[in-house]
């Protein structure tokens, strides 16, 4: 079942841009989940559309990620369509 808030364009563009973010550091989902303290299921539903990342997991994530959490969103924010639909 495709669940709304997790099926727009725009939000999958920005798991896109999590995933290639995160394989170009170099980390499986096993990895950033152990930096995260969570379960590999985390990140594969979160990269799986599976559930809505917040505003505060988003921050863990760019830390776990060894990246400033502001020029993150800025360049995810760069590479999303100006149309935003949610």
């Amino acid at each position: 079942m495709q669940r709304p808030w997790v099926s727009s364009k725009a939000y999958e563009a920005a798991v896109s841009f999590l995933i290639e973010t995160r394989k170009t550091v170099g980390l499986s989902q096993r990895e950033l989940a152990d930096r995260l303290g969570k379960p590999r299921s985390f990140v594969s539903k979160i990269e799986g559309r599976e559930r809505r990342l917040d505003v505060v997991e988003f921050i863990a994530l760019a830390r776990a990620l060894d990246a400033d959490p502001g020029a993150l969103m800025a360049t995810l924010a760069s590479v999303l369509p100006d149309d935003l639909d949610f």
